[in-house]
């Protein structure tokens, strides 16, 4: 297996992009790769190259790309097959796949979106193009999600889902796992009663069998943490969040 990373930091104060995406880039033709990435022109994005993909799915769990740029031919196997094995996987289903290809027949191309590509582009199309619709698809993968990871803030609690931490005045709390996913589900919905079994469901899953003493003892936890007055007991119900 043999791949080549690159991080081409090029930057333009026009890019649309809030965050610098990765694009790993699987080709046999290491020219191909090469005009591609100049496709980008002064985007802020960085690169990974593969150039041998037998192995390409243990590559991309390596370098953990936002998108993946995939050659139909490929020297040690093919790209649509490679496709169906990255879908099948479950730690790489949601990955973004352009196919970027010589064959742009109808048959290839229905073939590829039924193995799981997000777009098919024809390495003769215009580079402009290509960039938009490389673009609109990172929007349409990750804007929304970013958008729902931005930080809350209520009072002097600022929550991070990105981050997974909480700060108080500026400083971080030290908080569990559970502790966290406990203040997210109830800063949901600030003010809202959860019940305990939504609680349980929806922290420790149906499939673990937790008392409400455990409950009970994480809400006496994060009280101390985060101010006595931010969580509610509503007795025989459950519990709500007070910004």
């Amino acid at each position: 297996m043999e791949y080549i990373s690159s991080d081409k930091q090029l930057m333009d104060t026009k890019a649309i992009q809030s965050r610098k995406y990765h694009i790993l880039i699987a080709d046999k033709d290491k020219a191909s790769i090469d005009n591609t990435i100049k496709a980008f022109k002064s985007e802020n994005f960085k690169f990974t190259e593969v150039v041998k993909t037998k192995d390409l799915p243990a590559v991309i769990k390596k370098e953990k790309p936002d998108l993946l740029i995939l050659e139909v031919d490929l020297n040690e196997s093919d790209g649509i097959e490679i496709c169906w094995d990255i879908r099948a996987d479950i730690a790489l289903a949601k990955l973004p796949i352009v196919f970027l290809s010589n064959r742009s027949d109808d048959f290839t191309q229905i073939t590829a979106f039924e193995a799981g590509a997000d777009e098919f582009i024809s390495k003769a199309a215009r580079s402009r193009l290509f960039l938009n619709r490389i673009k609109a698809l990172l929007r349409r993968s990750y804007e929304k999600e970013e958008l729902l990871k931005e930080s809350k803030t209520f009072g002097n609690l600022e929550i991070d889902e990105e981050q997974m931490i909480i700060l108080k005045k500026g400083d971080p709390l030290k908080i569990s796992k559970k502790e966290f996913q406990l203040v997210l589900l109830l800063t949901s919905r600030p003010g809202k009663v959860f019940k305990r079994a939504f609680i349980l469901l929806k922290v420790w899953g149906d499939d673990i069998i937790v008392g409400d003493r455990n409950i009970d003892t994480h809400i006496k936890k994060l009280r101390k943490k985060l101010g006595k007055q931010h969580i509610e007991t509503v007795r025989g119900i459950g519990y709500k969040f007070i910004p």
